[in-house]
């Protein structure tokens, strides 16, 4: 069994790429503070600040793959973990002469000019995307590296973040507003697993775009997830991101032709698809 080491393990994606891995790889994952229980993998508290903790690590795990998906939203650290953690991984797996798989972001684009394929430069416009394109390069330069760039993440089995906050904000009678002009193309969790998965396991090296092959407003897809959880979207107000005063990329699709002519195992379900099935079915979609 080849060993797969994943950084970040304790978050969302992170739990995905442990449960999916467990039964065919040796899985072992890193966390900063809140330790990660999954049946068949190996946890591991670290700083990914501390550039001796990350290489003690490496080298004694020597893992045959790395999946780098620790990172923070917090202002203060953005550089310290993103910019500055990613410059360690990515020395340290060259070191023992790990397979790379690092997770960046749609938000590294301004949001003017989607849909966006794996040639196009990143031009950020917040600091959270600023911080995943600086790192970007970083990782490239990793010898055998694939860098994920991906959008929004769902699931339900625990539901998402986001998932949360739209069906908590409904049930308890607190409108709130999506922007009908703000783009993504949603991930099902469990297929990005999948994805970067297959990708750890592969050759392939550079930029590729791991998202759904469906593009959805905000809007269409807080409505699209209360139905599927059985609760009214009449809670859900349409507004313009355009006139909100906000900073934030609009219209971050991306283009996943390529990806969809690479993995040859992980099907990109639209996300329409997979929330209907759900609401259909009760329960999460395998």
């Amino acid at each position: 069994m080849k060993r797969l080491l994943v950084t970040g393990g304790s978050g969302y994606l992170g739990r995905h790429i442990l449960r999916a891995a467990a039964h065919a790889w040796d899985a072992h994952s890193t966390h900063y503070q809140h330790a990660l229980e999954v049946p068949g993998c190996a946890g591991h508290q670290l700083d990914i600040r501390d550039e001796a903790a990350v290489e003690q690590l490496f080298t004694t795990l020597r893992p045959d793959a790395v999946i780098h998906t620790a990172y923070s939203k917090a202002p203060a650290l953005l550089d310290d973990v993103i910019v500055a953690g990613t410059r360690h991984v990515v020395a340290a797996a060259d070191k023992v002469n790990a397979r790379l798989v690092h997770l960046s972001s749609d938000v590294i684009f301004d949001g003017e000019h989607a849909p966006y394929t794996e040639a196009d430069a990143p031009a950020p416009i917040t600091p959270y995307g600023r911080a995943k394109a600086l790192a970007e390069p970083i990782a490239i330069a990793h010898p055998n590296a694939a860098i994920v760039r991906t959008s929004l993440i769902y699931g339900f089995d625990p539901p998402d973040e986001r998932t949360c906050w739209v069906l908590d904000s409904i049930r308890q009678g607190s409108d709130i507003t999506l922007f009908t002009d703000e783009y993504r193309c949603p991930i099902y969790a469990v297929d990005l697993a999948a994805a970067v998965l297959e990708l750890a396991a592969g050759d392939y090296r550079g930029i590729l775009n791991v998202a759904g092959p469906q593009a959805l407003s905000r809007y269409e897809f807080g409505v699209l997830t209360a139905r599927a959880w059985h609760v009214d979207p009449a809670g859900i107000i349409p507004g313009l991101c355009r006139e909100s005063g906000l900073i934030r990329p609009r219209d971050c699709r991306l283009d996943v032709s390529r990806t969809q002519r690479l993995l040859y195992n992980t099907p990109l379900r639209a996300a329409a698809t997979v929330l209907q099935a759900f609401q259909h079915a009760g329960v999460a979609p395998c």
